[in-house]
């Protein structure tokens, strides 16, 4: 029993004296390990980084979809302001508007079949 007692406190002060000798190469690694900790996951670090450039990219196809719709509004307003048959077609669809004299049939559509 005291042999491997002996022979495990000779392994432990060997690491031990490995490490001392080299301290100063434990020390730069250390550093290194520091810095690249704080490169990845610090504020201003690389995966906030690849996170926001994500988020951009969705915010400027957003964006695209918002300035397409917007293109297709105002060119409706264009239509709406120069064609009585636009104004007529906007009334009857989304208004059920109809001409004096018309009746409107709604025919509902079973979807369960």
């Amino acid at each position: 029993m005291g042999m491997s007692t002996g022979r495990s406190d000779g392994f432990f002060k060997n690491i031990i004296k490995y490490f001392y000798h080299r301290k100063s190469f434990f020390f730069v690694l250390l550093i290194f390990l520091l810095v690249l900790s704080y490169a990845l996951f610090g504020k201003k670090g690389i995966l906030q980084r690849v996170d926001l450039e994500m988020e951009n990219k969705e915010l400027k196809q957003k964006l695209k979809d918002e300035q397409d719709k917007t293109l297709m509004l105002q060119k409706e307003i264009e239509q709406l302001k120069t064609s009585d048959k636009k104004i007529e077609k906007v009334a009857r669809e989304k208004y059920n508007m109809s001409k004096e004299g018309e009746e409107i049939y709604k025919i509902q559509v079973d979807s369960t079949k």
